[in-house]
């Protein structure tokens, strides 16, 4: 299976202790806690989004790199400690154990598998006349949605755009929408397009707020959303085979209902 790794996350080798926190830049001069990731060390404790960590083992962080290199200097299963400031600035102790990191597709299907998809709505590239400049996911409530995560300068991204195409004109009659998302500026999405005669929506994630929403680590990644909104199958690599698999199961159980 070939793929891409997606730099823009920070990803840590999968066999480094890991414990689960999603970080962004502190504002009392720690670091921030933006979510907790399903089922990973730090949800068995109370840290939340809007917490700041701001010292491990007693010594002091004040950049994500650094706390995350430190956790994963840590032995897997020893606990270690976090002094962590809460939104009133009161300051607490979280004690918690580091476990190995889980692989891309385990980890990706753990914060997403049978959970509402998260929300997003983007720009549209190369929109013409007459036609939405932005799509999202409640644009297509009601209809099974497949989301492709890619980029460019991503060989299997690139290489599997004919197929999914192809594929996703199979099943429309039968209620599957496809959207692709990238990080990248129009101008380097629009010759790609062109050249592969992408016919769906083509959205861009400048700020990388859909790609983080989602986890998004390496390239390509597909889901797959149900007419409810929630996330039923999550591939990364390209295997387009299992893809089609996974659609041709959700359709399925949808008619034994």
């Amino acid at each position: 299976m070939w793929l891409c790794i997606f730099m823009g996350l920070g990803r840590a080798e999968a066999e480094s202790a890991w414990v689960g926190i999603e970080l962004e830049r502190g504002t009392h001069g720690g670091v921030g806690v933006r979510g907790v990731v399903p089922g990973a060390p730090a949800s068995l404790t109370d840290l939340s989004a809007g917490d700041e960590v701001q010292s491990i083992d007693g010594v002091a962080v004040h950049t994500a790199e650094a706390l995350a290199q430190a956790i994963r200097a840590r032995p897997i299963g020893r606990r270690l400690t976090l002094s962590v400031r809460d939104r009133s600035g009161a300051i607490r102790a979280v004690v918690l154990a580091p476990a190995a990191r889980p692989s891309d597709v385990a980890l990706a299907r753990q914060r997403l598998l049978d959970r509402p998809a998260p929300s997003f709505v983007l720009p549209r590239v190369g929109a013409r006349a007459g036609e939405a400049t932005e799509d999202g996911l409640v644009a297509h409530k009601g209809r099974l949605l497949l989301i492709d995560f890619w980029a460019t300068w991503c060989g299997p991204c690139v290489r599997a755009l004919p197929e999914l195409s192809a594929l996703a004109a199979r099943y429309r009659g039968r209620g599957l929408d496809l959207v692709g998302i990238s990080t990248e500026p129009a101008d380097r999405l629009l010759p790609a397009m062109a050249q592969h005669a992408v016919a769906h929506s083509i959205l861009s994630d400048g700020n990388e707020g859909t790609f983080r929403a989602y986890g998004i680590g390496a390239m390509p990644t597909l889901v797959l959303v149900d007419r409810r909104g929630v996330v039923r199958a999550v591939h990364i690599g390209g295997d387009l085979a299992a893809v089609e698999a996974s659609v041709r199961e959700l359709l399925l159980s949808e008619a034994l209902r």
